[in-house]
């Protein structure tokens, strides 16, 4: 880091290079992302590595929401409706999951019109 920057951003300790592959149907690309902390470097890697995972994890949760559900196009923001609304869609996930499906889209067209097989899932 060169001077005038390290004078911003005195605490951190160490930057964290991540390369991970990422596959979306047929296409694999690479990725490389940079996290930075204040924590010793002594920590180990294997404690980074859990932070950085659990956070890809919450991600991809909220990519599925706004993705198949489309949820940060929704405009309803009376009260408690949008919390409500989005806890409804956690649990959605969250079922469909126990009960197998990795598609969560495929889960919820099987959905449409079928209360019998939304009720079989419960």
């Amino acid at each position: 880091m060169n001077k005038p920057n390290r004078k911003k951003w005195k605490s951190v300790s160490l930057i964290i290079e991540v390369e991970r592959i990422v596959k979306i149907k047929e296409k694999t690309t690479k990725e490389i992302t940079y996290f930075i902390s204040d924590l010793r470097p002594e920590i180990g890697a294997k404690y980074f590595y859990k932070g950085i995972r659990s956070h890809w994890q919450i991600e991809s949760f909220h990519y599925i929401k706004d993705k198949t559900f489309l949820e940060d196009a929704w405009k309803v923001s009376t009260k408690n409706a949008p919390a409500n609304y989005s806890l409804i869609r956690s649990m959605a996930i969250n079922i469909f999951r126990h009960r197998g499906y990795d598609c969560i889209q495929e889960a919820t067209e099987k959905c449409a019109n079928n209360v019998p097989f939304m009720l079989s899932l419960l």
